[in-house]
């Protein structure tokens, strides 16, 4: 990877992502700190796949469900990863759960995963400041399999996140009014509202 990889990466505009993945009816409901601190992981992740482009995939759930939402916008989607990777990087969500031999291979992916993270960022894969962005249920699931590597057990409620503390509804506000003006977003094609 060249500098060039890491500023088209760091170039995406992630914020409409962020908007949908903040709104309480049709995302997820997410905070402003937890949407930033996940897009965080999800550029490391796309850097990741631009770095080690023949390794099969098993991102956090937090950072799939990112994914997942930066691909239903198949628009903006493909843009970015024509930008990224000069080609579409697609997805294939049914790892794991095919059976146990698809377990063990999802397993081997996660484990795979972490190695590649730690390897190249040097710092632990999962971690209380940045695996996930607030404070979880007890049943919030990684993917994975081991507690060692992202994996599919319990977190305690008390994990952190990583990414600004405190913001406000403000904040949060501002971020939304910035996304929903990005040239992307503004010059995307619109239902006409109705009378």
């Amino acid at each position: 990877m060249n500098a060039q990889d890491l500023h088209a990466i760091a170039a995406l505009d992630l914020e409409p992502i962020k908007v949908k993945l903040m709104h309480e009816e049709s995302g997820e409901g997410w905070t402003l700190e937890r949407a930033n601190a996940v897009e965080f992981e999800y550029r490391r992740f796309l850097h990741l796949m631009k770095r080690y482009p023949d390794e099969q995939t098993a991102p956090l759930v937090d950072v799939d469900t990112f994914w997942h939402y930066h691909i239903l916008d198949t628009m903006k989607y493909h843009a970015d990863c024509d930008a990224v990777f000069g080609h579409y990087l697609h997805h294939f969500p049914y790892i794991g759960l095919r059976g146990e031999d698809d377990e063990a291979a999802h397993v081997r992916v996660g484990q795979r995963m972490k190695e590649l993270y730690e390897a190249t960022f040097g710092e632990d894969y999962v971690r209380a400041e940045a695996a996930h962005s607030g404070a979880l249920p007890p049943r919030m699931a990684h993917s994975g399999a081991l507690p060692q590597i992202a994996h599919s057990g319990a977190l305690p409620p008390q994990a952190a996140h990583s990414g600004a503390v405190n913001a406000s509804a403000a904040q949060a506000e501002a971020a939304i009014v910035a996304a929903q003006q990005s040239s992307f977003y503004s010059l995307r094609p619109r239902l006409p509202l109705p009378a």
